[in-house]
């Protein structure tokens, strides 16, 4: 007896995780957004020096004790939890959570957050 069906093709699955970038493009990336926050932390800490113009009973928030604090360590503050979230993000950019590409997001908006407030202080 002859069968004239042919087998049934085994599936083909595809185990490969999606494409989500060249590993050169994730580390181009991470290393800006190091430098970012390397930038932000050495330089918007000087901004601190915007109170020399200040005098006795001046009522702007950069002539506070408070306000100099804030534009002297928020930019630090940024820069150290940036870095931390840029470096797990390039960490975990092999799998296939979007937890990854949403630490690389939310650092450079960390960094840019940081820059607005600061400059808000200094210049109001």
């Amino acid at each position: 007896m002859i069968n004239d069906q042919a087998p049934a093709a085994a599936p083909v699955h595809d185990d490969a995780p999606p494409e989500t970038g060249s590993a050169v493009g994730r580390f181009f990336v991470g290393l800006l957004l190091l430098a970012f926050a390397g930038v932000t932390g050495l330089f918007a800490p000087l901004l601190v020096m915007a109170s020399d113009g200040c005098y006795e009973g001046d009522a702007r928030m950069m002539c506070s004790t408070g306000g100099q604090q804030i534009v002297g360590g928020l930019p630090m503050a940024a820069a150290f939890v940036a870095a931390l979230l840029t470096v797990a993000g390039m960490a975990g950019m092999g799998s296939k959570s979007g937890a990854a590409w949403r630490c690389l997001l939310a650092a450079p908006c960390l960094l840019v957050l940081s820059w607005v407030v600061s400059l808000a202080i200094v210049g109001a």
